[in-house]
């Protein structure tokens, strides 16, 4: 390598290029000032000259951003680029941040045209001369989860539903993108952007141009989403009811809630109340879904935080669509919504009803007369019938239940009656609380504490003068607190027609809903949400949802085929799959970009195959020179 001067060197470059390379690269610099704004932005531009019949030509190769490297380090940094994308060695010794720079944009253009090749699938056989210790292999991104989530969006049609309701091409894509990334990479629309931009080949699989996506449209698709909310809800469903030909005479319907890192600020739905997952330092939104019986989501909305349950019921069930060929719909709620108010009212729609009683809805429990319902080596259950005049009440009688309530009866009590010992010993302490009404107000405070158990229990305490000297307690009736925690439970419907087991069935279709919420939850990054303004935490709820409807769908097929695995099993393993860059230099100084897809392994056939799609997404695509 030659050693030189700056000056000379710069002209032996210049002489060489222009004198053996028929096209020649350099930088420009641009300053610009946006209106309204006194700041003048500068960035910097890769522009090649090439000669044409018409004369000399130019045209833009590669936006660098704002360069940090001195102007007269400009040259030779475009001469680098040249060399390394026509595969010549240099002559000169370059420095180390040159080269870097080099190498890295060098790069993206290659990138940039191997994209403007076509996808080839070649039958017949492409031999090529190579020097195999060049070989690099670059730009890996995941492709295997996202190529399933696309497709059964495609299945779907998803991207339809966008397209009529006058999404633009961009934006549909954007919208596809936020599902498939809640599902293969739940996080925030931020952090979704980034995924898609430096892990993931779904924008290969959309066809989308990252460079030209900034993070802040998917924010506004995400508006965009909610704002159509109803209309994609309505019209996926008709698209799954058809699909699946879904029966949708039962709903079921439930609510849970989600917690936010962040203060309430000016958000209107963000409430402090209890949550799930017992993070009531932190406000919440309360989320409420309605479900098929085969668990397809038919509706969906996001209420206050501090919303009652109660309250929700009925204007969920108004919204849903009418469709009279369907029959009489029967409603499934558990015993948070199924207030008598709100049993009269679906009567009086016209809807029946099955739900958990909120209260022991017969005087005495029946002794005989069950029938089993179910029976399985982990559980029996047995439940007996009993008439009345508008409805029917199911008794029901679980050993699982039974075994559970036993187990917490007992953790009740002995953590009551330890809080009560504690008390009673404090009266024989040095500075223990003996104060006559001091003691009662504890005693009170203890009782309702732990009101699940404390009203079975008769406290008694001896007092002398204004002290306290004795605390004693016993239960009132072991009967009664032994019935309480029986494993017994009651069911109310105003179905007629239906036999024990059938009612019982339909109420256990509200585990669907708990599964639903379940896997929103821990497979879809439902929590927690770090939104501010409502628009955008509905946004991001709403996402989380339609990704759970291609979850769904998935698995539909999957059970079909007698494969039942959950979606963060299923993910984890397809992301084995790549789309990887291969370079490699020809013998005669040229080189070879191949953009392919890694071979699908059993586990990806065995997925791919149940859902009908192909296992290798994307051909390859070829550039040499």
């Amino acid at each position: 390598m030659l050693k030189c001067s700056d000056q000379y060197r710069y002209f032996l470059l210049d002489f060489l290029f222009f004198t053996h390379y028929i096209q020649c690269m350099f930088i420009r610099e641009t300053a610009k000032q946006n209106k309204g704004y006194e700041q003048t932005f500068i960035y910097h531009t890769l522009i090649e000259s090439y000669r044409t019949e018409k004369g000399p030509r130019q045209r833009t190769i590669l936006f660098l951003g704002k360069l940090d490297l001195p102007r007269d380090e400009w040259k030779a940094l475009a001469n680098r680029i040249e060399e390394i994308i026509s595969n010549q060695q240099s002559i000169l010794a370059v420095d180390e941040e040159i080269e870097t720079l080099a190498q890295h944009y060098a790069s993206l253009i290659l990138d940039k045209e191997l994209e403007k090749e076509e996808e080839i699938s070649p039958e017949e056989a492409d031999y090529e001369e190579v020097d195999i210790n060049s070989l690099e292999n670059r730009k890996c991104r995941t492709i295997g989860s996202e190529a399933v989530s696309i497709a059964m969006i495609r299945k779907l049609g998803i991207h339809k539903i966008f397209a009529e309701l006058g999404f633009s091409n961009k934006q549909t894509k954007i919208a596809q993108l936020l599902i498939a990334g809640r599902m293969v990479h739940p996080a925030s629309e931020w952090q979704t952007y980034n995924w898609a931009k430096y892990i993931s080949a779904i924008c290969e699989l959309l066809s989308l141009n990252m460079s030209k996506v900034s993070h802040n449209q998917f924010y506004k698709v995400s508006d965009i989403l909610i704002k159509h909310q109803e209309e994609i809800e309505s019209k996926l469903f008709l698209n799954e009811k058809d699909i699946f030909s879904l029966n949708d005479t039962i709903i079921l319907y439930d609510l849970t809630n989600t917690y936010f890192e962040s203060d309430i600020g000016k958000s209107k739905k963000k409430r402090y109340a209890r949550s799930k997952e017992k993070r009531d330092d932190c406000p919440v939104v309360t989320i409420g879904l309605v479900l098929t019986e085969s668990g397809f989501p038919k509706r969906s909305k996001i209420f206050e935080g501090n919303v009652a349950e109660v309250d929700t019921l009925m204007d969920m069930i108004k919204q849903l669509d009418t469709d009279e060929s369907s029959g009489k719909k029967t409603v499934v709620i558990d015993a948070g919504i199924a207030s008598e108010d709100n049993l009269k009212r679906l009567k009086d729609s016209g809807y029946d009803y099955v739900c958990v009683a909120r209260n022991k809805p017969v005087a005495n429990a029946p002794k005989d007369g069950f029938v089993t319902i179910r029976h399985t080596k982990e559980n029996k259950v047995e439940a007996k019938m009993i008439k009345q005049e508008k409805e029917i009440i199911l008794c029901c009688k679980s050993v699982r239940k039974k075994l559970k309530e036993e187990s917490m009866k007992t953790k009740f009590q002995e953590r009551f009656e330890t809080d009560l010992k504690a008390v009673s010993d404090g009266l024989h302490k040095k500075k223990g609380t003996k104060n006559y009404e001091k003691v009662i107000e504890r005693i009170g405070k203890l009782k309702q504490k732990h009101s699940r158990i404390s009203h079975f229990y008769n406290v008694e305490i001896e007092r002398q003068l204004d002290k306290a000297v004795n605390i004693r307690w016993k239960l009132k009736s072991e009967p009664k607190i032994d019935e309480r925690f029986s494993g017994t439970y009651y069911l109310r419907t105003s179905r007629t027609d239906l036999t024990e087991e059938e009612i019982w069935s339909l109420y256990i279709l509200l585990t669907d809903v708990e599964d639903s919420f379940r896997s929103m939850k821990s497979e879809l990054g439902l929590r927690p949400n770090y939104h501010q303004r409502d628009k955008r935490i509905e946004g991001h709820i709403f996402i989380t949802v339609l990704a759970y409807h291609i979850i769904n769908s998935i698995q539909w097929y999957l059970h079909r085929k007698d494969i039942h695995l959950r979606w963060d099993t299923i993910r984890s393993r397809l992301s084995t799959q790549n789309r990887v860059t291969t370079k490699m230099n020809k013998k005669d100084c040229g080189l070879i970009l191949i953009r392919n897809t890694s071979e699908p392994e059993p586990f990806h056939k065995m997925i791919t195959g149940a859902l009908s799609i192909e296992s290798k997404p994307l051909n390859k695509r070829i550039l040499k020179s």
